[in-house]
């Protein structure tokens, strides 16, 4: 058995790959096995990692028809074979070579099944790295090495910084929801709820690459991420986390400003639960006034009158198609 997995879901990254796989290759812990999940590429993703694979039988290649990052991961989880596994995603990598022997090293010592450190972000022209945080974002950031509540955290971002026990994983049926966007930090969660403590190490374990891609927001992006917020306003309210709360307000006002004009009907149930959750007055106030939009929108009658085949009239309302027949006349 491996000590870790390292599991890494692979779309067209051909640009970032190598970095990604040597940054993994060169660490000081050997008895690890990478799971590069090729996710249905169409750029020479398949050329490099069968390069690397060839170099170092530690790689495994798995190609698949493309399936999505949450369920890649998943499956990735079930075919792993190590004692604990993480994450990176293949245009990220690790800033120094010692993180995998230190987060087993510290999660073996200390008995827990999560263990992880510090955060970090870099541009995508440069390797300047950040590594403060504060806001929104201070749970990114650990001072000190030691164990903690899950309880006294409550943070919800920054899941690849830590090694997860596997066994705890399968047996609880911790995966990623099935989201387009949103589902890391809804596992994260699910994840330390169900460990109750881990343990912190103050060291940068992930560097993240932004500022070179947008994301596609359309319908699906903002009903799966108003979906994920929902799971962790859930927890939040389940487990009396108060903290975790306030984390989920942030991201909704975070997240809502940019995703405005792609709501839809869809979207009515998980805005009512997020106004039935909260207690914060300035979510309750724009999730009224993004109601009120929607309900606008497809209430003031967008009839689609068209003809099925010369014979028909059809009326088009919210999805619900009324068939008349025509008359000789029109």
């Amino acid at each position: 058995m491996p000590k870790i997995s390292v599991i890494i879901p692979i779309y067209n990254m051909e640009k970032y790959l190598g970095t990604c796989l040597d940054s993994i290759l060169v660490q000081s812990l050997k008895d690890i096995e990478v799971l590069c999940m090729n996710d249905g590429s169409v750029d020479k993703t398949k050329d490099i990692l069968n390069y690397y694979a060839s170099k170092d039988d530690r790689i495994k290649v798995i190609n698949q028809d493309n399936m999505g990052v949450a369920r890649t991961r998943n499956k990735a989880i079930m075919l792993a074979s190590g004692e604990f596994v993480i994450f990176i995603d293949p245009d990220d990598y690790y800033p120094s070579d010692d993180i995998l022997e230190t987060l087993y090293q510290k999660a073996k010592e200390n008995g827990v099944l999560i263990c992880g450190g510090r955060f970090s972000e870099f541009k995508n022209y440069g390797d300047v790295l950040k590594t403060d945080f504060a806001g929104s974002v201070d749970g990114y950031i650990f001072n000190e090495d030691k164990i903690i509540d899950y309880k006294d955290y409550q943070f919800d971002y920054g899941f690849h910084r830590f090694i997860y026990d596997r066994k705890m994983l399968i047996d609880n049926k911790i995966f990623f929801p099935i989201y387009k966007r949103f589902e890391d930090p809804v596992f994260f969660v699910n994840a330390m709820i169900k460990a109750g403590k881990f343990y912190a190490i103050d060291k940068i374990t992930y560097a993240y690459r932004f500022g070179y891609k947008k994301d596609n927001i359309d319908f699906k992006y903002v009903n799966d991420f108003l979906s994920g917020v929902v799971q962790n306003y859930k927890n939040a309210k389940k487990y009396n986390l108060e903290k975790l709360m306030e984390y989920c307000n942030m991201r909704f006002f975070e997240h809502h400003w940019a995703i405005k004009d792609k709501y839809n009907k869809d979207s009515i149930k998980n805005l009512k639960i997020i106004m039935r959750i909260t207690t914060d007055i300035e979510v309750k106030k724009n999730v009224k006034q993004i109601l009120r939009v929607i309900d606008e929108k497809y209430s003031c009658g967008f009839f689609i009158r068209n003809s099925i085949d010369g014979k028909h009239k059809i009326i088009n309302l919210l999805g619900l198609k009324i068939k008349f027949k025509r008359k000789k006349n029109g």
